[in-house]
């Protein structure tokens, strides 16, 4: 069939900018991560309806029913004749119309699922019984027509773990665990699958949590690709050698987008290692080209050679290498990360080489590597070759230092009192949803006028009562009747917990007042708080917890410390907009009583 691409128009719609930076940072979050999306993917939903719809009126208008049918039909066509032209060549043959070749009986190649139905077979009912499970055998030697081997299994199970199995088979199973969201996963080696000889795409892709992936022999490109959990194992079939580039095992973009797990590499692997890898941890032998590219959480270790474009487009998580040979100030991307040396003997480094023992100890576990065995016998020596890489966009977006630059001070304080303002409103909205008093039912002792408690308690109420403004000037206007007390509660509930947007808008301007108490500096230290915070939340909310990154945890206490060092004589915002909230709610009371 025909491809139509769209490509650039789809971006203009989510809304590419066109600032031609994808591979360093995406300023709309397409590409490469960042603080914000305001894409509307409902336009583009209703710009294809319409294009769709515009296409059927255009064949119509042809005398076709379909793109279908239009297939070959060359005498639509003509070639362009204009003055202006610069070709000069004939295309005129091109556009000879000829039979369309139409095949009665097409054999199709489907996709071969046999190996993973195999594997499902054998471990659906032992996991429910709580055994751990060995998938092996000749009849799971692999060739290149075997493609994403562990795919369907890995859904399989998350299938089976959420719609197949009851609640008391998980709970009365050792196997299986359930995270805070109440997703069912496996626990680890619940599910061992070994295989050989020469995998084909995609091998161990969707890799789910509990399951380990072994293969000895070689894959072909996509290994672990999308993985969210698990052990992916690939160890060396004998031969090979160890000059770079003659022990290759894997092909290329391995771990593409994986959100966690692990992998371990008894070899080299291609180009485009750990691509957009958002959380997996891996240790290999020799990368290719742009290792480490567009990754944005999760920790890469290479003991082998690499090519250019190490950690092109980085923007989280961290990239270990070996570097006997001192090539990798050549070879990295300076635009897009900090290369670090443990020789620095700082708290962080040292948090790192405690990494990098793990993650060696971790491959010797799995693959025997004689590489990593060497290093860790000769530590001493050796830990002065190993860097590790810090991604430059957490400088710029979580360091006081960096936003003071950055930003002005007008946005830093709109920041700050909208994300305040939302912590206000869903602390309020919890209550409700909960049908528990705010602060555990807390209150301030008699004379207790200054406290953190009451500053608390003064800004809740701040917010409930502009929620009541709110919704008695909504009612007013709805209704000639005369509305009651209970009618205006019932309403601003309704605020607070479906369309709380009315009474940020109005808390944000209080804020704004308050924040404008900072300093400069001040308003950067607690930015760079704030957005430390949001980074802590975003990692807690994940559904897939299987991240193995010591170093993004290095990295958010060390942030952590330089901001309670910096934050620690600075008032709290608490106080000043409780102090501005106290006199509005006085003025609202004055005002009503002038009314009445």
């Amino acid at each position: 069939g025909y491809l139509f691409v769209f490509r650039t128009t789809v971006l203009m719609m989510l809304p590419c900018v066109m600032s031609k930076n994808c591979n360093i940072r995406c300023p709309a979050v397409l590409t490469t991560a960042h603080e914000e999306f305001k894409g509307d993917p409902r336009v583009l939903a209703q710009y294809f309806m319409n294009l769709a719809h515009e296409v059927r009126e255009i064949l119509a208008s042809l005398g076709y029913s379909s793109l279908a049918e239009i297939r070959g039909q060359a005498d639509l066509l003509h070639l362009i004749d204009h003055p202006t032209m610069v070709g000069q060549l004939d295309f005129t043959r091109l556009l000879a119309q000829i039979d369309v070749v139409k095949i009665n009986n097409p054999v199709y190649l489907e996709a071969d699922f046999s190996i993973d139905d195999q594997i499902i077979d054998q471990i659906k009912a032992d996991l429910i019984k709580g055994q751990a499970v060995i998938v092996e055998g000749t009849e799971f030697k692999l060739n290149n027509r075997h493609k994403t081997v562990g795919g369907q299994t890995a859904i399989d199970i998350e299938r089976a773990l959420a719609y197949e199995i009851t609640e008391q088979q998980a709970t009365d199973s050792k196997l299986i665990y359930t995270n805070q969201h109440g997703r069912r996963y496996l626990a680890a080696d619940s599910v061992t699958i070994r295989t050989t000889g020469s995998a084909g795409q995609s091998y161990a892709a969707f890799n789910n949590d509990g399951m380990r992936m072994e293969h000895t022999g070689t894959c072909n490109d996509g290994v672990g690709k999308s993985a969210c959990g698990g052990a992916i194992i690939v160890k060396s079939p004998g031969g090979g050698s160890n000059i770079s580039g003659e022990n290759v095992l894997i092909g290329n973009f391995a771990l593409f987008g994986a959100t966690g797990g692990k992998a371990f590499i008894n070899g080299e692997a291609g180009d485009r290692f750990g691509v957009r890898n958002s959380g997996a941890m891996a240790v290999v032998e020799g990368v290719g080209d742009f290792a480490c590219e567009y990754m944005i959480n999760g920790a890469v270790l290479n003991l082998g050679g690499f090519g250019k474009g190490f950690c092109t487009g980085m923007s989280g998580g961290n990239a270990y290498q070996y570097d006997p040979k001192n090539r990798l100030e050549s070879q990295y991307d300076e635009s897009s990360v900090e290369v670090r040396s443990l020789t620095e003997e700082s708290d962080v480094s040292n948090s790192h080489e405690q990494f990098i023992l793990h993650m060696l100890e971790q491959h010797i576990e799995y693959t025997g590597s004689s590489k990593a065995k060497a290093i860790m016998e000769n530590w001493a020596n050796e830990r002065k070759h190993f860097k590790f890489a810090v991604p430059l966009w957490l400088y710029k977006t979580q360091t006081a230092e960096y936003l003071s630059q950055s930003l002005d001070r007008k946005a830093m304080i709109e920041e700050l009192s909208v994300a305040y303002a939302q912590e206000q409103i869903n602390l309020v909205k919890s209550a409700y949803q909960n049908n528990q008093p705010l602060f555990d039912g807390a209150i301030p002792n008699y004379g207790e006028t200054d406290t953190a408690l009451t500053f608390k308690l003064i800004n809740s109420y701040s917010v409930i009562d502009k929620a009541h403004q709110i919704a008695k000037n909504q009612l007013n206007k709805s209704t000639k009747t005369e509305i009651t007390a209970a009618q205006i509660s019932q309403q601003a509930e309704k605020l607070i917990r479906q369309r709380p947007r009315k009474i940020q808008d109005a808390l944000v301007k209080i804020n704004r007042e308050a924040y404008s108490n900072y300093t400069d500096e001040q308003l950067a230290a607690l930015l760079a708080d704030k957005r430390l915070n949001d980074y802590k939340t975003a990692m807690i909310l994940r559904d897939v917890q299987s991240i193995y990154s010591i170093g993004s945890t290095a990295w958010i206490i060390e942030q952590h410390n330089a901001n309670c060092v910096a934050l620690a004589d600075v008032t709290g915002i608490e106080q000043y907009i409780a102090g501005l909230t106290s006199l509005d709610i006085v003025q609202t009371m004055l005002d009503e009583e002038q009314a009445a």
